[in-house]
């Protein structure tokens, strides 16, 4: 049975050729992430912040009218007035 010796000159090799690669890795640049938002997306924001809506009088009589019991809703209402939004491009 043959054992490989080991001696100062194998050690120093082994630690040279790790510590190459650990300096390889620590001068690697660090990529970032980015985020674009597009035209469309812009757009929507702008028009978020132009049409600030404060429905909570509305949500709070329809609330009180679900819990009542006396909550209704017009089909042929709701479906005109979504057609009527496509038709302006609202959608």
């Amino acid at each position: 049975m043959s054992i490989n010796r080991i001696n100062a000159q194998t050690v120093a090799n082994i630690y040279n050729t790790n510590s190459n690669k650990v300096i390889s890795k620590v001068n690697k640049k660090e990529e970032t992430d980015r985020i674009e938002i597009s035209s469309l997306g812009k757009s929507l924001k702008d028009y978020s912040l132009d049409n600030n809506i404060d429905n909570t009088k509305k949500v709070e009589e329809i609330r009180e009218k679900i819990v009542n019991g006396t909550y209704s809703v017009d089909a042929k209402l709701t479906a005109r007035s979504i057609l009527d939004s496509i038709k302006e491009g609202k959608s």
